[in-house]
């Protein structure tokens, strides 16, 4: 029983080894017939076009349909597109029948920051990247004084921590139009609706402080109206603070 096992197991190993010498004989004399690339999150982002990522391949590779598969560095061209500011991951795999696939993952922007220099945005992992001329992401854009120092990283993150908040809250997100970093160092807000500045202080207990804000939507806006009040201060535990107009 032992060496009819051992046959087998022979056997078997003989026919796998053929069979895949067959393989790359017939895939070596293979070429790229077309490329399909996929944008899998087309509907959230158009920072890059289906074009452009196709001429970015030529550029860095030359042409590559009609070039012998085993020819063609796949692993440089996907190094390459990952290092492309806008693309967060790509994958490329060629298709038995010659179509070379690539699929691209753009990034997500959280935020937009406009300094004195131009603007840029930041995604959810705290990476920095350029406008696109064509395209705009419509998410919350900070402008005022940005500070521009070793502790900028620090910032971008506190900042980061405001855009994913206004992310997870719909209606906190649709609202907030604008956000300003007053010479003070601290964060005021620009809204939809109204025109009151409103003052949160630094970006602790956001939770409370929009909790505050709702409250004044709800209990102070229905009595007063829109136009009575200047600012709206969040910044005091347990307090609004409101302004009146001069």
């Amino acid at each position: 029983m032992t060496a009819l096992y051992v046959v087998l197991a022979a056997v078997a190993v003989t026919y796998f080894y053929f069979a895949s010498q067959l393989r790359e004989k017939g895939k070596s004399g293979e070429v790229c017939k077309a490329i399909k690339v996929t944008l899998l999150d087309s509907s959230l982002n158009k920072f890059v076009t289906k074009e452009e990522i196709i001429q970015i391949i030529e550029r860095f590779n030359g042409a590559v349909i009609g070039k012998n598969i085993d020819s063609i560095p796949m692993l440089q061209i996907e190094n390459m597109l990952n290092h492309r500011s806008v693309v967060k991951e790509s994958q490329i795999h060629i298709t038995h029948d010659g179509l070379m696939e690539v699929s691209i993952r753009q990034r997500r922007p959280v935020i937009r920051i406009e300094t004195a220099e131009g603007g840029f945005y930041v995604d959810e992992t705290s990476y920095v990247f350029p406008l696109i001329p064509n395209y705009t992401s419509y998410v919350p854009v900070i402008t005022g004084n940005i500070p521009v120092s070793k502790d900028s990283l620090n910032w971008i993150n506190q900042m980061l921590s405001l855009g994913l908040f206004l992310e997870q809250n719909p209606f906190w997100n649709a609202q907030v139009e604008q956000i300003y970093f007053n010479p003070e160092g601290e964060v005021e807000l620009c809204t939809r609706v109204g025109k009151e500045r409103i003052i949160l202080g630094d970006l602790s207990n956001l939770s409370e402080k929009f909790s505050k804000l709702y409250s004044y939507y709800k209990g102070v806006i229905p009595k007063v109206g829109w136009d009575k009040y200047e600012t709206v201060n969040l910044k005091y535990k347990g307090q609004i603070v409101c302004t009146k107009k001069r």
